[in-house]
C-alpha cells in the first residue's frame, strides 16, 4: 500500500498492517455528506469558472492549443479544489470502521 495514504489519513496507522488495504478500500464505500458534494460543486464550479478560456477568431491550432493548456492547469486545481473532501468523506469512514470495532 502506498505510504502516502498512512499520512494523510492517520486513522489508517490504528489497523494492524494486514488490515489497512481493506480498512481503505471500505472507508472508499462511504457516502460523501451533504457538506462534501456541496464543497466539491462549488469547488468544481470554482475551476471551470477559473480556467474558462475565451479566443474570438482564433485558428483550429490555436483553440486545440489553449484547450491542452487550460486542460493541463484545470487537473491540479480539481485535485486542490476536491482533494480535502475527498479525505474527509475517507477518515470518516475509517473513523467509523474504528468505532464499528471498539479501538479507541
Amino acid at each position: 500500500m502506498n505510504r502516502l495514504w498512512r499520512v494523510l489519513l492517520p486513522e489508517l496507522r490504528r489497523f494492524p498492517e494486514p488490515e489497512q488495504d481493506q480498512a481503505l478500500r471500505t472507508a472508499r464505500e462511504t457516502p460523501l455528506d451533504f457538506i462534501e458534494l456541496a464543497s466539491m460543486a462549488l469547488g468544481f464550479v470554482a475551476v471551470t469558472a477559473l480556467t474558462r478560456h475565451s479566443l474570438p477568431d482564433a485558428a483550429m491550432s490555436t483553440r486545440f492549443g489553449a484547450m491542452l493548456l487550460n486542460f493541463a492547469v484545470a487537473l491540479p486545481l480539481l485535485a486542490l479544489a476536491l482533494g480535502p473532501f475527498h479525505l474527509r468523506r475517507l477518515r470518516r469512514g475509517l473513523r467509523r470502521q474504528l468505532e464499528k470495532q471498539g479501538r479507541p
